[in-house]
């Protein structure tokens, strides 16, 4: 494919990361393979020329392009913006930050499409209305706006768009999952969440109102990723579930003292240890060889989820919203509310396929 010469992309890296521990967000592990930086590299590769705009105190090597520096201490993003229009040999510079690895190639080509000297900056706006200023095109013609603003001390992204002639993309109307695409990665346990869901082992949580269907769900899902070759875990946390009544002998040997117990046979084997914390990223290492983990509840957790609606149970969401997937529902209510993605309850074809696509399978 011939390189994009006519825009230079910009990545800023050059952020405290105070809510990462100050840890550098571009060296964070996307997955076993790639940093967030090599990763967003990646996405980046079409690109002639591209630059890595980080501050005064970091030191660390880049993939490929030119490192660019910070000359004002704590201006923020509005800094590197300012050094990447002042450092690019081209009009316009295309910019994104180290803490959105999740963004694609297609992504980024359908931003570029709305490249324009009329504006002075292309920014993208989601079905709520949110503005991501960190994620878009800016013109050279900005420069003199973002310069004033900066000795004037005023480095507030979304007071400089105000004074800017900006081109709002509204994804209302696309296929893009902008939650997905430009989820900022911020804290500890986003990371986790991250590499777990975009990494090599995704899952996905079923969800909903007691006798809401999900076992049965679960189970027609997995007829269709066995048909489709594909090597499924499921995960469920039942509190009132003795697990000590699973095998008498095995519990013989806990009353006796035993901390772990194993019974296995030609085909399968059971492993009984005492839970020592909370943590459920822990029980994941046992999935390690699997190609997907689908979870039965877990509807308060923030792990990606399909939450079902049954008209006969509750219509009523129950789940944290924290990163919804769509919901599943028999309810014509539902299924016809343009402002809900949702996909029918009985079509688990359509809700297997929704899957591979959103988990990269």
């Amino acid at each position: 494919m011939n390189k994009i010469e006519n825009i230079d992309a910009l990545v800023l890296a050059g952020g405290k990361s105070s809510r990462m521990n100050f840890l550098d967000k571009a060296l964070l592990k996307y997955d076993k393979n790639k940093t967030f930086l090599e990763k967003i590299t990646q996405e980046l590769d079409d690109f002639e020329n591209l630059m890595v705009s980080i501050n005064k105190n970091q030191n660390f090597l880049i993939p490929r392009g030119t490192i660019i520096t910070d000359t004002i201490e704590n201006a923020g993003p509005i800094e590197g913006i300012y050094q990447g229009l002042i450092n690019t040999k081209s009009d316009f510079i295309f910019v994104t930050t180290c803490d959105m690895p999740n963004i694609t190639k297609e992504f980024i080509n359908f931003i570029l499409q709305f490249i324009s000297h009329d504006y002075d900056a292309v920014i993208i706006k989601d079905g709520k209305g949110k503005t991501y200023p960190l994620f878009g095109i800016y013109n050279k013609s900005a420069l003199s706006t973002i310069e004033r603003s900066i000795m004037d001390k005023n480095y507030r992204l979304q007071e400089l768009l105000s004074e800017l002639n900006v081109k709002y993309i509204n994804l209302s109307n696309t296929t893009f999952d902008c939650q997905k695409l430009l989820r900022s990665i911020d804290t500890q346990e986003e990371l986790k969440f991250n590499s777990i869901f975009m990494g090599n082992k995704p899952f996905v949580a079923i969800c909903g109102a007691k006798n809401s269907g999900k076992t049965l769900l679960i189970e027609e899902l997995l007829k269709h990723f066995n048909d489709a070759g594909f090597k499924v875990a499921t995960i469920k946390f039942d509190s009132d579930y003795n697990l000590d009544e699973l095998d008498e002998e095995l519990n013989r040997y806990k009353k006796s003292g035993a901390k772990g117990s194993l019974l296995f046979s030609k085909n399968s084997y059971i492993l009984l240890k005492d839970r020592v914390n909370n943590n459920f990223f822990q029980y994941l290492n046992y999935f390690k060889d699997f190609d997907i983990i689908l979870l039965e509840d877990f509807k308060h957790e923030p792990f990606p989820k399909i939450e079902i609606l049954k008209e006969s149970i509750s219509l009523t969401p129950s789940c944290n919203p924290t990163n919804l997937l769509f919901y599943v529902s028999d309810s014509n209510k539902i299924l016809e509310d343009k402002s809900l993605k949702s996909i029918n309850l009985k079509d688990t074809i359509s809700i297997f396929k929704e899957i591979l696509k959103i988990s990269n399978l």
